[in-house]
């Protein structure tokens, strides 16, 4: 029997056989084997930390654009409370649960019997149809009280969130509740921004709608969402912990571009970094765009 390397050696094939049957197990790329040790790993340094400055700067985005939700209120133009408030506004809806028919139906038979009795006079007449504009001015809707027209705007969200007739009780229908008070309060809080016992009651009403809208998700996700996306509000603003303090209200300008907490040099600092970070990571993503063969270092 011959051996196999014999063989080889005979025919000249030993050596070049051998360095076949070597495979190279190197991790750098192409590119970085031809160079240097050190000017390696200073590329691959410079490489990963332009992938970490991305990366800080994508998870910026994304938490800018989960805080971009107001917690209080929701979103802006919700159509919802934008309806609510157009209820409230339109001049053939009367409080106390009247009916423009029924006291139309009214104020015709008592002008009736008035114009019999003095013989249809034009000045009895005209007296009458004053009567009847001082009453429905009296019962419109937007010359009642506050209170009042709180207690118009929860009896229609109730009736729309109910799952049946008289229904108070159910967590989607206090949800709506409380978001309207949330916003009948925020409207008052703006006009008397030192009204501290509302404001109090205002984040207690924003805790307890958080609350409502936990157990709501735990019993019925699929009605939770619903209310949400009825509501203007989002997961992470039911989940989130949040402080209703001067800070948020200066961020989410309740009263315009008011300056209610100043920022101390230490977060100024940090702000700066911030924004320097972000600019840097801009221009290297840029870079990169145009320049293909910048993402390879």
């Amino acid at each position: 029997m011959f051996q196999s390397g014999s063989i080889l050696k005979s025919i000249g094939l030993g050596r070049s056989f051998q360095q076949l049957s070597i495979r190279s197990f190197s991790t750098s790329s192409p590119i970085l084997a031809g160079r240097p040790a050190p000017l390696r790993k200073s590329l691959r340094y410079l490489r990963a930390n332009r992938r970490k400055e991305t990366n800080i700067l994508k998870q910026r985005k994304l938490e800018a654009k989960k805080n971009e939700l107001d917690p209080v209120l929701g979103k802006k133009n919700n159509a919802f409370l934008t309806r609510l408030e157009a209820e409230v506004q339109e001049p053939n809806v009367l409080t106390r649960g009247y009916e423009k028919s029924e006291v139309e139906k009214l104020l015709y038979g008592a002008q009736e019997a008035s114009i019999k009795e003095s013989f249809a006079s034009d000045s009895v007449r005209q007296s009458a149809i004053k009567q009847r504009e001082a009453v429905f001015r009296i019962l419109n809707m937007r010359n009642r009280s506050s209170a009042e027209s709180l207690k118009f705007k929860t009896d229609l969200a109730r009736k729309e969130f109910q799952r049946f007739d008289g229904d108070t009780g159910s967590s989607e229908v206090q949800a709506a509740i409380a978001t309207v008070k949330i916003h009948h309060l925020f409207k008052h809080v703006v006009e008397n921004f030192k009204d501290f016992k509302n404001i109090r009651y205002m984040r207690m009403l924003v805790q307890q709608r958080q609350k409502i809208l936990r157990y709501l998700k735990k019993d019925d996700p699929e009605k939770y969402y619903w209310t949400l996306n009825k509501l203007g509000l989002n997961d992470h603003v039911v989940h989130m912990e949040f402080n209703m303090d001067k800070r948020y209200m200066q961020e989410f300008k309740w009263f315009g571009d008011k300056v209610l907490v100043r920022d101390s040099q230490k977060q100024k600092e940090i702000k700066r970094k911030e924004k320097r970070l972000e600019k840097k990571a801009i221009r290297q993503m840029r870079a990169a765009k145009q320049d293909p063969t910048a993402r390879r270092f």
